[in-house]
């Protein structure tokens, strides 16, 4: 069973990371945590939660919402255990709840905090994540230069890491966004 789920994990993984948040959540639906150790149960709320997020700003669907404030509650409370494993990935969720709140001065503030958190933490995939997230935020709410800038910031973090794939897809992010400066769903 443990090895079922370590698989639908890995999976969630890939789609998450590739930004296609309605596989993350049909495949955590697939795994609830009572299913898997303990200490696994953080990814699984953590993709999930920024997949659901994500999905209620795109779709305005309320169980989206529920499933992500869901989760940035319990990454709230690891943090309360273990703040150096858990500050950032916590911070990042609740930039993304104020982002879909509009309240776009809290949620910049909650980016640019996730982004030390996890530099300051060494967790170099999740910085590059949150630069990720804070540049499509910043595109998506017209400042144009900032927010090239955090994708810029996410390809080379990403390129610390190895992610040659997330480097391609946020260069493809960037020229999608084009004149427009939205980027497509």
């Amino acid at each position: 069973l443990i090895s079922a789920s370590s698989q639908v994990l890995g999976q969630m993984g890939i789609h998450f990371w590739s930004r296609d948040y309605v596989e993350v959540v049909k495949l955590s639906e697939k795994l609830p945590p009572s299913q898997m150790k303990r200490a696994m149960e953080y990814i699984l709320f953590f993709y999930q939660g920024i997949a659901a997020i994500c999905l209620a700003r795109q779709t305005h669907d309320p169980k989206w919402r529920v499933m992500g404030e869901e989760a940035a509650t319990w990454l709230s409370q690891l943090k309360s255990v273990s703040n150096w494993n858990f500050e950032n990935k916590s911070i990042l969720l609740q930039a993304e709840l104020h982002y879909l709140d509009g309240d776009l001065e809290l949620a910049d503030s909650a980016y640019k905090a996730s982004i030390k958190s996890a530099h300051d933490h060494k967790f170099i995939h999740e910085e590059a994540l949150a630069y990720e997230l804070y540049g499509i935020f910043c595109l998506e709410n017209n400042m144009v230069e900032k927010g090239t800038k955090q994708l810029q910031m996410a390809i080379g973090k990403y390129t610390q890491w190895g992610a040659m794939v997330k480097v391609a897809e946020v260069r493809s992010l960037m020229e999608l966004a084009g004149p427009t400066h939205k980027i497509p769903n």
